[in-house]
């Protein structure tokens, strides 16, 4: 047991924790560093919870953001304008605050929660890549495990993501493992969609198949090369930053230049980080290419999931 479980252990024996809130709770959490689609599929859920006539709300750390919130809070408040977001390093501070300033929220989404045990969810989905669902089965620093992979028996419903990218007998091989450590926990499976096209300000689009120029700042570059591919762009470079990187202009210089040796004809970036290059852009920041935002969308069978709240 690592000291971190044996903190968490010796709080829940004496009461301390978990917190409760007044509506249920559903955590999507992953179990490595890295991008497994967490925020996707929150946006799914908010969205499914709408449509049933609910009013869900969603908290969560708000990691390397400043007062107005980090990139996924402003990617959710974009694609979500409806939806309650609240941000605080305590969770369950981050519930009370929202449900004071919004007591019609009747569900509550927690987007990157499953370490934080300090507050109690009714529902535990934990994300895992189809392909390397345990990234090589070593902790941080070594490897890119958060905590150790036999945590997930606190799982209540483990969600398979991008398993379109699995390559023959990889799915198989995963859920085998799964059925094997893991049989009581129910499983589905999500597939990444290649979503619409958008363009930062008023530039035309460029006809599919056109040269384009990707860059991002996300966990997994890798699927974000797969999906423009997917789309049908022609790309002639990737230029990958750090999650949650800040973008300056000495970076746009360096895309600028890459870009246009290669001839592309504009540049293609993530949802997420589009929230930050409008601000650059609002903030006078010109482009000589235009921007395109490639959305992505996360389809996965819900029903079996909010049927274990009661949904």
């Amino acid at each position: 047991m690592t000291l971190d479980h044996w903190r968490h252990r010796r709080r829940e024996t004496a009461g301390e924790w978990p917190l409760r809130l007044p509506v249920p709770v559903i955590s999507i959490g992953n179990i490595t560093v890295g991008g497994t689609g967490k925020t996707p599929l929150t946006e799914a859920l908010a969205r499914t919870w709408l449509d049933r006539g609910g009013h869900p709300g969603i908290v969560s750390r708000g990691y390397r953001g400043d007062a107005d919130g980090n990139d996924e809070h402003r990617m959710l408040l974009r694609s979500l304008p409806g939806v309650p977001h609240q941000q605080h390093r305590c969770r369950h501070t981050a519930g009370l605050q929202l449900l004071a300033a919004h007591p019609e929220v009747d569900l509550l989404l927690i987007d990157d929660g499953f370490q934080h045990r300090r507050l109690h969810r009714d529902l535990d989905l934990v994300l895992l890549d189809g392909r390397s669902p345990l990234a090589g089965g070593y902790c941080l620093p070594r490897g890119r495990l958060r905590e150790p992979w036999s945590q997930l028996a606190r799982a209540d419903h483990l969600i398979l993501t991008r398993v379109e990218r699995c390559r023959d007998g990889e799915l198989a091989n995963t859920i085998g493992f799964l059925r094997q450590w893991f049989p009581s926990i129910p499983r589905s499976l999500a597939t990444t969609e290649v979503g619409e096209v958008r363009s930062l300000g008023s530039a035309e689009i460029p006809a599919a198949g056109s040269r384009v120029f990707g860059f991002c700042g996300i966990g997994d570059p890798d699927s974000f090369r797969q999906t423009l591919t997917a789309h049908g762009w022609n790309l002639v470079g990737l230029e990958p930053f750090r999650d949650h990187h800040r973008y300056q202009m000495s970076d746009f210089r360096r895309i600028y230049r890459q870009a246009g040796e290669r001839g592309a004809a504009a540049l293609v970036c993530t949802a997420k980080d589009a929230v930050k290059i409008e601000l650059l852009l609002a903030a006078g920041m010109s482009s000589p290419l235009p921007i395109l935002v490639q959305e992505v969308t996360t389809a996965v069978d819900l029903e079996p999931i909010l049927a274990q709240i009661g949904g």
